[in-house]
């Protein structure tokens, strides 16, 4: 009786721990897999941006119709690019604009 009751013990224990390692491997999982599709999203995102402002970099750019319609799903895009150009310290450019070049 008294090894059927530790039996008993050890076994619930066992199948909790066990339980409990399988939540976190699937956490694990989780977590990893909405990483891999937030770094693609921003990927795309990038590739879409490209697309529509290939003309900065000198690509070739969509026609003028589709590049106005695609506009308002970049707004993201445009903040973070004015945001970006914000932050940069460009020395070179300041004294041009101040010698009126």
């Amino acid at each position: 009786m008294i090894f059927s009751n530790q039996r008993e013990m050890w076994l619930n224990s066992f199948w909790k721990a066990l339980c409990l390692r399988i939540k976190w491997l699937g956490e694990g999982f989780k977590r990893q897999s909405t990483e891999v599709l937030e770094r693609e999203l921003e990927e795309m995102e990038n590739g879409f941006a490209l697309l529509t402002f290939g003309a900065l970099v000198g690509l070739p750019t969509l026609p003028t119709y589709m590049g106005l319609r695609l506009l308002p799903y970049l707004e993201r895009e445009i903040l973070v690019m004015f945001i970006k150009s914000e932050r940069l310290d460009d020395k070179l450019a300041e004294w041009a604009d101040l010698a009126d070049l």
